[in-house]
């Protein structure tokens, strides 16, 4: 009996192992697909500019050189309207 659940014990552990080696395999492949596209998105995005390859190396190294800056994003309308509803409430 004990060799029977020893052995039920061991065939599970085996289960799970090849269990873990599918779904890191399947992570691994779902990373590969997911810089896939991010890579393709970069890509349709210059595209959209239409740089040359010149142009765009001189953009990225003046933008890394800190010469030229990208407008920062305004706060968010959530926390705006929090803030005036607050103020609203407050006075």
């Amino acid at each position: 009996m004990a060799n029977t659940k020893l052995d039920r014990i061991e065939r599970d552990i085996e289960k799970t192992r090849a269990k873990i080696l599918e779904q890191q395999k399947k992570l691994k492949d779902l990373e590969a697909q997911k810089v896939e596209e991010e890579n393709a998105q970069i890509v349709q995005m210059v595209k959209a500019v239409h740089l040359d390859g010149t142009q765009l190396a001189a953009f990225l190294s003046a933008y890394a050189s800190g010469e030229i800056t990208l407008p920062q994003p305004e706060a968010d309308w959530c926390s705006s309207i929090l803030n005036i509803s607050y103020l609203k409430w407050m006075y």
